[in-house]
C-alpha cells in the first residue's frame, strides 16, 4: 500500500461522502452525522504511535496515516472510525495483546463497540475485536474474528460500504 494509493481511496471516499451528504437529509428526514476522510497525521502523532507500539506496530498503518490521519463515517453501516494516532505520552487504553500472544494495535471501531486492529507485522490481517473480555491490557482471541486480509482490503472494504449506501 503506497501514497498514491492510499491518496486515491481519500479521493474516492471523499466523492462518495460529498454524494452521500447532499442526498442524507431528503432520503432520511433528518441531518447527517459529521463524515470526514481527515488529512495527514501530524509528526508527533506519527512518533506517539511509534512509541505506544513499539516493534509490533505494521508498517501499513503509518503509511496509512502520513496521508489521513482519521476517517469519520458515523451514518455508513453501523458507523466506521478510524482514529487519528495517539500523541506522545498518551494512551488510548485499548488492548495490545491477545490471550494466545498475538500483539495487535487497534486504530479503529464501530458503531456497536467493535474494535478493529490489526495484528502481526507489515500484511497482517484485519481484526474486530466484539464481545470479549479485557483483563490487564489483553483481550480475548476466541472474540477477535478477522476482518479483512490486511489494511488495505480493510479500506476496500470501507469504500464500498460508501458506495453501497449512496446506491441504495
Amino acid at each position: 500500500m503506497d501514497d498514491a494509493w492510499i491518496e486515491r481511496w481519500g479521493a474516492d471516499m471523499r466523492a462518495g461522502i460529498a454524494t452521500l451528504l447532499s442526498t442524507f437529509a431528503s432520503r432520511f428526514g433528518f441531518p447527517p452525522g459529521e463524515h470526514d476522510i481527515g488529512g495527514p497525521a501530524t509528526a508527533a502523532e506519527l512518533a506517539g504511535l511509534a512509541e505506544l507500539h513499539g516493534d509490533a506496530l505494521p508498517a501499513d498503518l503509518p503509511a496509512f496515516h502520513r496521508v489521513v490521519a482519521e476517517v469519520q463515517l458515523p451514518d455508513v453501516g453501523n458507523g466506521y472510525w478510524i482514529h487519528r494516532p495517539p500523541l506522545p505520552g498518551e494512551d488510548p487504553g485499548h488492548p495490545r495483546l491477545l490471550t494466545d500472544g498475538r500483539a495487535v494495535v487497534v486504530f479503529g471501531s464501530d458503531g456497536g463497540g467493535a474494535l478493529f486492529a490489526l495484528a502481526g507485522g507489515s500484511g497482517s490481517p484485519v481484526l474486530r475485536l466484539s464481545g470479549g473480555t479485557l483483563l490487564g491490557g489483553v483481550y480475548e482471541a476466541g472474540c477477535a474474528t478477522v476482518m479483512a486480509a490486511n489494511l488495505q482490503d480493510f479500506l476496500t472494504f470501507l469504500r464500498r460500504e460508501v458506495t453501497a449506501f449512496v446506491a441504495s
